[in-house]
């Protein structure tokens, strides 16, 4: 592995490559994976350099407060409420370690948790992406690590629905959101699958949800493919917004790919992980 400090529209990056797919990590703001891609292509990522996708989170974090997506990827706490958007504008400390590096916000004070990421290049092109929350109150916390893949809008996500032979119960579900049109031309639900594409022109949000077990997605764009799997724990009634382990959202201007940790008590001093792992072709 390589590293180096480099920058973006938010300043200072470290940015991290096997040769083969690079990544960049916000140091100013975030953190954020602001940048992923292979080597010697654009990045994957959006970056919000408009400040498009903004919130006043004044009424809930003090005066002057505001919460930007930034873009890439983050770390986010579900179920979704207006706490949830964190004014995390703060320098990230990080720290270097072999095959990958570890960053370190500010904790969140008013939430309670302190947040960690941590990048680990596990085989060629393969990356270990490690969220962690711990609880940093005197009291136990029911916890949901929720996390966001921000892409660049124009894609085609394809996401495995089960079909398993399960008798006379069910065997997938799937969640919509009160603000969908279900009838959506940009979603494609098929009997193995769904696909959900994204585009500037299609103007409007759309997003879905599901459990997914074993948990694969592959979101394409151009001529590249982002791979994200994860090892799925616990049972579809351990997971927020009726039993999602993956959710997906678009608009005009980015295009999610989302995974949350089961809900889990977590103990004063201790915490709770959730673990990623990308891939790109």
């Amino acid at each position: 592995m390589q590293s180096k400090i480099g920058s973006c529209f938010l300043g200072r990056t470290l940015e991290l490559t096997d040769g083969k797919i690079y990544l960049a990590v916000t140091l100013d703001v975030g953190p954020r994976i602001i940048k992923m891609g292979k080597v010697g292509e654009e990045s994957l990522m959006y970056e919000d350099v408009d400040d498009n996708v903004n919130k006043d989170v004044s009424q809930t974090y003090g005066e002057g407060k505001w919460w930007h997506i930034y873009g890439g990827h983050r770390i986010w706490i579900s179920p979704e409420d207006e706490t949830t958007y964190y004014p995390d504008n703060n320098p990230v400390s990080y720290e270097l370690k072999e095959n990958g590096a570890t960053f370190m916000p500010p904790a969140w004070v008013e939430r309670g948790v302190q947040p960690k990421l941590e990048i680990t290049f596990v085989g060629e092109g393969k990356v270990e992406v490690k969220m962690s929350l711990t609880n940093l109150s005197a009291e136990t916390k029911k916890l949901c690590l929720w996390a966001l893949t921000v892409m660049k809008c124009g894609g085609r996500l394809t996401v495995p629905l089960s079909t398993e032979d399960t008798g006379y119960l069910a065997n997938r579900n799937l969640v919509i959101w009160h603000y969908n049109d279900i009838k959506d031309p940009r979603f494609d639900l098929q009997n193995d699958k769904f696909i959900l594409k994204s585009n500037k022109i299609c103007k409007g949000p759309f997003k879905v949800g599901t459990y997914i077990k074993p948990f694969r997605t592959e979101y394409e764009l151009d001529n590249t493919t982002f791979i994200k799997t994860v090892d799925v724990k616990g049972e579809p009634n351990d997971y927020p917004d009726y039993c999602s382990n993956m959710e997906t959202y678009t608009n005009e201007h980015i295009h999610e790919v989302e995974t949350l940790s089961p809900y889990e008590m977590v103990a004063p001093g201790e915490n709770i992980t959730h673990v990623e792992y990308w891939e790109v072709k």
